[in-house]
């Protein structure tokens, strides 16, 4: 049982990452400024935050533990993205590793649904984690994007990619062991990561997208949101 959540947790957690990242590296290839897809990026990231994790947070343990959860989750990467980053402005590869600790935080509570799910009605599990892998998309192209932009070889960047699904693997390891862990103690580590996902969309994604031109990464933002809210 163990083997096979950790094998869904892996499948889950790549296939959705790397299929975005496939996405945002053939859209970007055609761009001759990639930096409006970046806001695309955020946008989709926003919408995922909004209409996904705050709302699985609010109904598994509130509205209050959602909102301290995304706050606490806001202000520890507006704490440690100046500490990374040196008091600089991010690089393109700093923004991209803060985008995949992100979703990184993200997968570890999605892999424990799944893997508790596993234990009480597998065609729930399979249900739940397939719906997981279609909204992990935004996210690849999210964590891609800027990785590639900043110069790495697309083996090292579906690599690091990868790497955001040893979280899910572990989560649904963990979902199997217990049987059952606090929905309020899930509901706060969606919120922390929906708020640290909020806040690389927010204060670095998006305004890097509006560097040389505002009205492309404004247009980017519109679509990326409005594609992903009926996703």
């Amino acid at each position: 049982m163990y083997i096979e959540s950790a094998a869904i947790g892996v499948i889950v957690g790549a296939l959705g990452t790397i299929a975005g990242g496939l996405l945002a590296l053939l859209i970007g290839k055609r761009l001759k400024e990639p930096r409006p897809f970046l806001a695309f990026a955020g946008g989709m990231m926003v919408a995922v935050v909004f209409f996904d994790m705050f709302i699985e947070s609010a109904q598994l343990g509130g509205i209050l533990i959602m909102i301290i959860g995304a706050a606490v989750g806001g202000m520890f990467f507006a704490v440690a993205a100046p500490l990374v980053s040196r008091g600089e402005a991010p690089s393109m590869y700093t923004m991209g590793i803060l985008v995949l600790v992100g979703i990184a935080l993200h997968n570890l509570p999605e892999g424990i649904a799944i893997g508790a799910a596993l234990v009480e009605n597998q065609r729930m599990a399979l249900s739940l984690a397939l719906l997981m892998l279609v909204h992990d998309v935004p996210e690849g192209v999210a964590v891609c994007l800027p990785l590639r932009m900043a110069g790495l070889p697309v083996s090292r960047v579906f690599f690091l990619a990868f790497l955001t699904a040893i979280p899910t693997a572990a989560g649904a390891v963990i979902g199997t062991a217990v049987g059952s862990i606090s929905r309020e103690m899930i509901a706060a580590c969606i919120a922390f990561a929906g708020g640290a996902m909020l806040y690389i969309s927010l204060r670095e994604l998006i305004p890097a997208a509006g560097e040389k031109k505002a009205l492309p990464a404004l247009l980017g933002l519109c679509f990326g949101f409005l594609l992903t809210s009926f996703i």
